[in-house]
């Protein structure tokens, strides 16, 4: 499978169709289908800000979101599709796995938070200073990446 993120969205698109969505309240403008889609999307090009986001999918993918949400409403439709667009990235992940693609997550290790940490702790020369956009906070750490092969053993 062609890993690019036109290929990523139209299945995240597929794979959303195939699920019941319950919808209160009247349609959208835009589906929760397409919202997934979007959800993916976001996750493959690893833009944390929703705004930014938002600003840069109409370039990424000229067409194939003719209409999009506003910050704020695109966040509180995603909170509530939250257990759907989990499915969604696992059927990807799964689609995947099938291919030479492997997977790839990571989180940020915090490894000391005294002052004089970058020189006295014996991870000096292995970590460095960051930004978490997501906590909004610096840190001096590593990141943790797992990768994992078609069956979901750690590979490195």
């Amino acid at each position: 499978m062609d890993a690019s993120l036109e290929t990523l969205v139209v299945a995240g698109y597929v794979f959303a169709c195939s699920l019941s969505i319950p919808r209160p309240g009247p349609a959208g403008k835009v589906t929760d289908q397409e919202l997934i889609a979007l959800a993916v999307a976001q996750a493959v090009t690893g833009l944390v800000s929703d705004r930014q986001f938002l600003g840069t999918i109409g370039g990424l993918l000229p067409g194939c979101f003719p209409v999009l949400p506003d910050q704020s409403q695109y966040n509180r439709r995603l909170r509530r599709l939250t257990p759907w667009i989990t499915t969604v990235q696992l059927a990807i992940a799964q689609l995947i796995c099938d291919g030479q693609v492997r997977l790839v997550d990571g989180t940020l290790l915090g490894c000391a938070n005294y002052a004089g940490c970058a020189s006295k702790s014996e991870f000096a020369g292995h970590a460095s200073y960051g930004y978490c956009a997501s906590k909004s906070q610096w840190y001096w750490g590593m990141r943790l990446l797992l990768i994992t092969d078609r069956h979901g053993a750690p590979l490195g």
